[in-house]
């Protein structure tokens, strides 16, 4: 960083109140000094992603000031007025529009740029954005459509817009502030590792302010972090000269320290001689997967880890009835799976469930938290075809007390609750169900750290009432905390099994 005694933008006693009684952000302030990428970290509900907005320009303050290189200005009024400023945010939400191509999404609102009086210069709209895509090794065609892309890539996508919105936009005396909202909870690790790469190499013209929940990543890549805790400052370290540890900022995080030693520490591994539930054998499908062959006993937690597009999702959805397969055999309890048979047929008759990270797909946004909880769960709530609303209930009250869900009531709308807090609901229906196998593909993404360990909590106890598991995740460290057993998938074969600590070995290789 600049040896510097004036920061290169300073906001002061920031406050913002959202339907006159909650309180997002009471007083904080930050600086961002140039040439460095400054962390932010906190629980869902904490105010970072408030904190940035107002930065963008998306949300006014309710009051504080905002100081350029020393000297007082406004705070943006609008995203444009901001990059103008020289702050681009890519916000935690996708806002990707899917008909356009990657390249008319890219370098939309600055059309104008290249207008003439004979249409849009295309051959030299492409080509700018090509060069941002190589700069950031994003593998896509720039006349390819935004909905065709994995979601990881239109996230870097996102990313790459943001640059190019500071560099055609920009006024030139202003040195640009990269906002970056949980980038890397959907990316692949071959991903992140390109776009920290990119991060670095771009520090030497611009800062970044990196919002995540990874602790390891503000650890590695921050220069300094800030840790924000129900909308106030707890406290700044400038990892540069503190040796900080991922205990001691989960702690500053959350309040409390974390279980995962202990967790860890208490893991029984599966012994072999536990009864089989599942059976796979030589399983395939054209294009994905190859003759695939494991077991699964009861109360185990199997991992299947492997590059983006190794084959290990396309694996888990062939069990979960989300895609079929072309040859093979799979076996529950000795009966044999049929092809074709979708999701909720796999759970009523063989008991295979499956948990997704993604709330959308898992929640019904605008129904309660107890209404979420029933749907998977009707037996226990009606009677002779009608909900008892008592029996809903109460069953959704122990869900929220054992996951520490954060809700006014359970009969508030998960649209309202934080992200970690959905998630917990999705889990906790699930928890209720008890199905045989639950099948889990990144149970913990873009949630904080507090959450995620009740969220582990919860499927360890899962775990030990028997319950067999198999995990897909992006986040190596799921498969140290959950599983028994890892099957390193490549190319769409299974190479190896291993022990989840023998995962750092393979990742070097990846």
């Amino acid at each position: 960083m600049m040896k510097a005694e004036t920061p290169l933008l300073e906001v002061c006693n920031v406050k913002k109140t959202f339907d006159g009684s909650v309180e997002a952000l009471k007083g904080v302030s930050i600086s961002v000094f140039p040439s460095e990428v400054l962390g932010i970290v906190g629980e869902n509900g904490a105010g970072k992603s408030t904190l940035m907005k107002i930065l963008a320009g998306i949300f006014p303050p309710d009051s504080g000031e905002i100081f350029y290189r020393g000297v007082p200005i406004s705070f943006p009024r609008n995203p444009k007025e901001a990059v103008r400023m020289g702050i681009a945010l890519v916000p935690q939400e996708q806002g990707v529009v899917p008909h356009l191509k990657v390249y008319q999404f890219a370098l939309l609102g600055h059309e104008e740029k290249f207008s003439t009086v004979f249409g849009l210069k295309k051959k030299e709209m492409k080509s700018v954005v090509r060069e941002i895509l190589k700069e950031l090794k994003i593998d896509c065609d720039v006349d390819s459509y935004m909905y065709e892309l994995s979601l990881s890539t239109r996230k870097l996508v996102e990313i790459a817009k943001a640059f190019l919105s500071i560099n055609l936009e920009c006024e030139e005396e202003r040195y640009p502030i990269i906002i970056l909202d949980e980038p890397t909870a959907p990316l692949a690790i071959e991903q992140r590792e390109n776009l920290f790469e990119f991060i670095m190499e771009s520090k030497r013209t611009a800062s970044f302010i990196f919002v995540s929940h990874i602790i390891p990543e503000i650890l590695n890549f921050a220069d300094r972090v800030y840790v924000l805790r129900d909308g106030m400052l707890i406290a700044h370290h400038d990892l540069r000269k503190e040796a900080l540890t991922e205990e001691d900022l989960f702690r500053e995080i959350v309040g409390r320290s974390s279980s995962e030693y202990m967790r860890r520490s208490a893991l029984k591994k599966v012994q072999r001689e536990r009864e089989e539930i599942l059976n796979v054998q030589n399983i395939s499908k054209r294009g994905c997967y190859y003759n695939i062959s494991f077991t699964l006993h009861r109360g185990e937690c199997l991992g299947l880890f492997g590059a983006s597009g190794s084959g290990k999702a396309d694996i888990l959805h062939t069990l979960a009835g989300i895609q079929d397969f072309d040859e093979g055999i799979i076996r529950v309890e000795g009966k044999v799976i049929k092809k074709g048979e979708a999701p909720y047929v796999r759970l009523e008759k063989y008991g295979i469930g499956y948990f997704s990270g993604e709330t959308g797909k898992e929640l019904f946004l605008n129904w309660s938290v107890a209404r979420n909880i029933s749907t998977l769960n009707l037996e226990k709530v009606t009677n002779y075809f009608v909900i008892d609303s008592r029996k809903e209930e109460e069953i959704a009250t122990r869900v929220v007390k054992r996951l520490r869900i954060k809700c006014p009531s359970v009969h508030t709308e998960c649209y309202s609750l934080s992200g970690g807090n959905k998630q917990k609901v999705s889990v906790g229906k699930w928890m209720e169900k008890s199905p045989k196998i639950l099948l889990l593909e990144d149970p913990t993404i873009g949630i904080d750290v507090g959450a995620r360990e009740d969220i582990y909590d919860a499927l360890l106890e899962m775990k030990e009432k028997g319950i067999s598991m198999i995990l897909v995740s992006d986040d190596p460290k799921e498969y140290l905390l959950l599983c028994d057993r890892v099957l390193y998938i490549k190319g769409g074969r299974v190479e190896k099994e291993l022990l989840p600590e023998e995962l750092e070995v393979i990742m070097k290789e990846e």
